[in-house]
């Protein structure tokens, strides 16, 4: 629509000393950029809700001391006319240029309708500048301008909405302006911004909230203060947690990475289980459950962790226990009437920073145990460092010999693709861990004596086992069931060694336990649990240290017919000579094993007894024919479960 625009005239602002008068009224010119700042820090003090309510009502005064002055210009023009001067006052003040697209006003039925564009918003333009685009309208001051206008000159109550907005990404800011009752609930929002609550009311809350900020602030650097030096003075973990669960009068559970719990404080519930407080993400539990899980170990910070379809699960804020970017733990502060979110949430937060300190602790105390523990070992092992100065170095490390000991060794079998081998180099270690807390906590005997290291490769326990030491099977065991959940992507060989009544004896019980690792794994036999004491004249002569001359007395033994086999490409007589030993040389249980003719089994022998010079009638030589198989296949040198 055509406006009725007025120019502005030289006689419309006036200089004096100190003062600017635009059309007898007085003003301030002020720099758009200071505008901006202003409502920066509005935004950031009292909120941003707050800080819209303040200048859409600041702008509505603007607008109705504008609507007086319009009046008294034109006292006798109409009200269509009245509201056609007041966007050329907005625009002649160098507030925003305006074009009026609409106008509607029935004074007799009370209605009233406009409709039009803002160009240039200074606010939209301020706003962008300091916080980006937003999902609102941002232009709060000349909303508030434009209500205030139309109020004042209509006589009854005027809002506008801004529709869209430059400042939250649209082409344009568009406004429409109506009376409340034409609205309706449409401007139920908006209504309530323009409260009669004061500037100084609001500056007065928004002190009160500064106030409330600052002492929790205090009160969280105190926490802070109070947890990392208990940490650093190196009182324990459950010091630690119960003065965090006083703190916030909640019940306070920490966990490890697996979740098993570690250490908590339930307020007044002494005999209470722990069982309904934990996180088990093992169970069947719902999806939302597994996906606040995820979202928690990627972003690494405090969060309200509530599942709705989840009944049982107990509302928590969860903070991850971080060392660099490993997530090492959880600590959860379960919700309790009554109890402030926001402060709960930064204790929490703190707590873990508390925990972790608390880990790393311990982290490098168990590194610095492991690396004598491992040295210690090695210099036992390998024998190069005096008996007695070890027996010296034991009682210093707070081992006692003078108890039974036995060694278990754990070796790692990790398969890749195509059943190739892989290798993780965290794998050893983090076994190692876990079978450390298998020997703290799943075990009631004494452990004092009992030393866990990685070596090479291979996990190595040393421990008593007299009656108030390790049972050393069910370590094994309860360590297997651990890997196959938590490292399904390798196989554990377990050998257990001989009983070792002396410090003397350790090396030659150890090797010989190494030995039959090694004897077992060529054999293919893998994820199994071997005792030493347990294994067969075979496996205890082959787990000796002469292997390489049994090596050498098995080829010598078998040559003639190893041979023969090579060079006519097969394994005829080799495969033969083993079916009919292990059918105690019975033709017939022989040939119908290997699926041949009694007469082509007995040229076969005759074979057999020409090339290798073998007398089936010597028990002896069967017995050293069955023991030289048996260990050219224990090196590899042929397959007896091929054949």
């Amino acid at each position: 629509m055509e406006q009725v625009l007025t120019s502005l005239n030289k006689s419309d602002i006036e200089f004096h000393p100190g003062q600017i008068r635009f059309k007898g009224e007085r003003f301030i010119l002020m720099n758009a950029e200071a505008l901006g700042l202003l409502s920066r820090d509005l935004i950031s003090t009292l909120g941003r809700e707050r800080a819209r309510a303040f200048l859409l009502r600041y702008g509505w005064e603007c607008g109705y001391k504008d609507s007086i002055s319009i009046k008294k210009l034109f006292p006798n023009a109409s009200l269509e006319f009245l509201h056609q001067q007041a966007p050329i006052f907005h625009m002649q003040e160098g507030v925003v240029q305006v074009d009026l697209q609409g106008l509607r006003v029935d004074n007799e039925q009370n209605k009233f309708y406009m409709e039009g564009v803002w160009l240039n918003s200074y606010e939209a333009d301020q706003h962008i500048q300091h916080f980006g685009f937003v999902k609102d309208p941002v232009c709060w001051t000349l909303i508030g301008y434009a209500s205030g206008v139309s109020t004042g000159i209509f006589g009854r109550k005027i809002l506008y909405k801004e529709v869209t907005c430059v400042g939250r990404g649209d082409a344009e800011c568009r406004f429409v302006g109506r009376t409340v009752e034409e609205w309706g609930n449409e401007i139920e929002q908006e209504l309530s911004y323009y409260g009669e609550t004061k500037i100084a009311e609001e500056l007065e809350e928004a002190h009160r909230h500064i106030q409330k900020q600052h002492m929790m602030l205090q009160r969280i650097l105190d926490i802070h203060c109070e947890l990392s030096r208990m940490v650093l003075s190196g009182q324990s973990r459950q010091a630690v947690i119960n003065t965090i669960g006083q703190m916030v009068n909640s019940p306070v559970i920490v966990q490890d990475k697996y979740f098993r719990p570690l250490s908590w404080w339930l307020p007044n519930k002494k005999n209470s289980s722990i069982d309904p407080y934990l996180i088990k993400p093992e169970k069947k539990l719902s999806s939302e459950f597994h996906l606040k899980l995820r979202l928690l170990a990627e972003e690494k910070c405090a969060k309200d962790f509530i599942v709705s379809d989840e009944p049982t699960f107990l509302n928590r804020t969860i903070a991850p226990i971080v060392l660099g970017d490993e997530i090492m733990g959880y600590l959860s502060v379960i919700h309790v009437e009554g109890t402030d979110s926001e402060l709960r949430q930064m204790i929490t937060e703190r707590a873990a920073a508390a925990m972790a300190v608390d880990l790393l602790n311990e982290k490098t105390a168990l590194n610095t145990e492991h690396k004598l523990k491992g040295e210690f070992l090695d210099e036992l092992l390998s024998g190069t460092t005096p008996m007695e100065q070890l027996g010296k170095r034991a009682n210093f490390m707070g081992y006692d010999f003078g108890k039974p000991h036995r060694f278990m060794l754990v070796k790692i079998i990790q398969q890749g693709k195509g059943n190739c081998l892989i290798e993780d180099q965290d794998l050893p270690m983090n076994l190692r861990n876990e079978l450390l807390n298998i020997v703290r906590t799943k075990l009631h005997s004494s452990t004092k004596n009992a030393l866990i290291v990685e070596r090479r490769g291979e996990i190595i326990l040393l421990g008593p086992s007299d009656p108030s030491g390790l049972d050393f099977q069910k370590v094994a065991k309860i360590l297997q069931e651990r890997q196959q959940q938590l490292f399904a992507n390798i196989k554990t060989s377990i050998c257990i060694s001989r009983e070792a009544m002396s410090i003397e004896v350790l090396q030659a019980f150890f090797e010989e336990c190494s030995n039959m690792m090694q004897v077992m794994t060529r054999l293919g036999r893998t994820s199994e649990i071997f005792l030493v004491e347990e294994m067969n004249i075979f496996d205890l002569l082959y787990a000796g240290s002469a292997q390489e001359q049994l090596l050498t007395y098995a080829t010598r033994t078998l040559e003639k017919l190893l041979k023969y086999d090579e060079e006519s490409g097969g394994t005829t007589l080799i495969s033969t000579l083993h079916i009919f030993l292990a059918n105690e040389c019975n033709l017939q249980r022989t040939a119908k094993e290997l699926n041949v003719s009694l007469s082509g089994l007995k040229y076969r022998i005759q074979r057999l007894k020409d090339i290798g010079e073998i007398d089936f009638n010597h028990a002896d030589q069967k017995f050293n024919l069955q023991l030289a198989l048996r260990i050219l296949n224990a090196n590899g040198k042929i397959n007896l479960l091929e054949i």
